[in-house]
């Protein structure tokens, strides 16, 4: 048994929740969690309902615009409901047996997830079973299909089955609603993450990632469009995190997501909604998009990170006199002292400089991003770190013009290409066979570089070069 507490560096009884997928993905010994692999599909409605205008339609003799929220809560789309689930059953991932491999679907709502289920069973029998709090005894049925005691391979469900529930050979996770929280749609990939082996027969297969069909462009959303600079709400005292209201039609909060609670009857459903259209129109697939999230997860993955980073830190300074007294009067080194004894690798604040870099994408000295976060000066660009090294050397070492020109092709090099860095650090020249140097004058004119050992030497010894180092380690630890 591993003490769980000792493995994530917590005191007894005082455990972390700052590990994340993209940590448990690279994880030395592990990996612990596995990686999407996203299908956006779009239907010609969703498309236009995506669009700044809305799907455009008729009823009752008047034209009404409709947004991707609205769909299954103000209009009805039998056609599109269609399409999904056929798209759904042709793309999922199948088990090593070549069977449908096990799937939970998130609709918008308990009406959307009984019509999905329907469509579905109609279209391969007895493959599909709703799973919410409307539905009687919702709790042992989740329980039974996580624990393969079912013969359905899809839960349909809208937010019962959306944090909490640990179903390892989970294949498939289904998008057919929008999602407007970050903290929700993490959640909701978190069903997919958890590893597996496949046993038929003697051969053991690994679950190596799962699928997100994306039905309604949600990971678009987070990658492109989503605004994080928005405050993520502070966590409860003793680790609860405050649930986020479900964005509904037209901006107004509904209740967070439903959940049942063993032991009590679930509530009563809803009352039916009066006069909501149906559109009997056709609908058909219009695109397709694959995509393999690397190790360092999604754009989502990385900005909360960074957002709860920022939110963590001013709550640290407005707690830490000393801390403000070093940033008041800007000195670096009092402030990353700090930050280190006092901030980093924390159980309740688990951050550190190579995680900074990676995230941010800038090889920044820490304190760099410590002001950043504070409002205080804007984090450098890696162009500017590139000119800002080169400057030092070059003033250190009285560089010649030349010699400054190759430098800067380097650094600017190795701060992006960890083959290349690799290779600089461990002194090995080829490095050098590279376009941008072959425009310097090549190898000859390296060996015309005054003072290029010890100048090399600092540079392996300097910050900037150190930090990207440990940023690629922790980053490949398990490639």
């Amino acid at each position: 048994m591993r003490d769980t507490y000792n493995y994530f560096g917590c005191e007894p009884g005082n455990p972390t929740f700052r590990y994340d997928i993209a940590e448990a993905v690279k994880d030395p010994e592990g990996p612990f969690l596995c990686m999407p692999k996203i299908f956006d599909i779009r239907s010609g409605i969703t498309t236009q309902a995506l669009s700044d205008e809305g799907w455009a339609v008729i009823i009752n003799e008047q034209e009404e615009s409709y947004k991707i929220q609205d769909l299954e809560r103000k209009i009805f789309t039998p056609e599109r409901n269609r399409v999904m689930c056929e798209a759904f059953l042709k793309r999922a991932q199948r088990t090593p047996e070549g069977k449908l491999g096990k799937s939970i679907i998130f609709a918008a709502n308990q009406n959307h997830a009984t019509n999905l289920t329907k469509l579905l069973n109609a279209m391969q029998p007895g493959v599909a079973v709703t799973i919410t709090s409307r539905i009687p005894d919702a709790s042992t049925l989740a329980k039974d299909f996580r624990d393969g005691r079912r013969a359905e391979a899809v839960a349909v469900s809208v937010d019962m089955l959306s944090t909490g529930y640990n179903c390892r050979d989970l294949l498939n996770v289904v998008l057919m609603r929008p999602i407007f929280s970050p903290t929700e749609y993490i959640q909701i990939k978190g069903r997919g993450t958890r590893r597996f082996k496949f046993r038929v027969g003697n051969t053991e297969y690994d679950k190596e990632y799962f699928f997100l069909l994306d039905f309604c462009a949600v990971a678009e959303y987070f990658e492109e469009k989503y605004d994080y600079t928005e405050p993520l709400p502070l966590p409860r005292p003793g680790g609860e995190s405050e649930p986020e209201p479900t964005p509904r039609p037209g901006g107004e909060a509904g209740p967070g997501p439903e959940s049942v609670v063993e032991g009590e009857a679930p509530p009563p459903p809803p009352p039916p909604l009066p006069g909501i259209p149906t559109w009997t129109g056709r609908d058909i697939i219009v695109s397709e998009e694959v995509r393999i999230v690397g190790p360092d997860g999604e754009k989502v993955d990385v900005m909360t990170f960074r957002g709860a980073f920022e939110r963590d830190l001013k709550d640290f300074s407005g707690r830490d006199a000393d801390f403000q007294e070093a940033v008041k009067v800007e000195d670096d080194d009092a402030v990353e002292t700090i930050l280190q004894e006092r901030f980093f690798h924390r159980p309740e604040m688990y951050y550190s400089a190579d995680k900074l870099v990676q995230c941010y994408g800038v090889p920044a000295p820490t304190p760099a991003f410590a002001y950043t976060a504070l409002g205080i000066k804007p984090l450098p660009t890696r162009d500017q770190i590139v000119c800002d090294t080169v400057n030092s050397f070059a003033a250190r070492f009285n560089l010649r013009y030349n010699d400054q020109k190759w430098l800067n092709a380097t650094v600017s090099l190795i701060t992006e290409d960890q083959a290349a860095l690799g290779k600089f650090l461990a002194g090995d020249m080829t490095m050098f066979d590279r376009s941008q140097f072959h425009q310097l004058g090549g190898l000859p004119a390296l060996a015309r570089f005054d003072r290029r050992e010890d100048v090399f030497q600092a540079l392996r010894d300097s910050v900037v070069i150190r930090q990207v180092a440990q940023a690629a380690a922790a980053g490949h630890r398990n490639p």
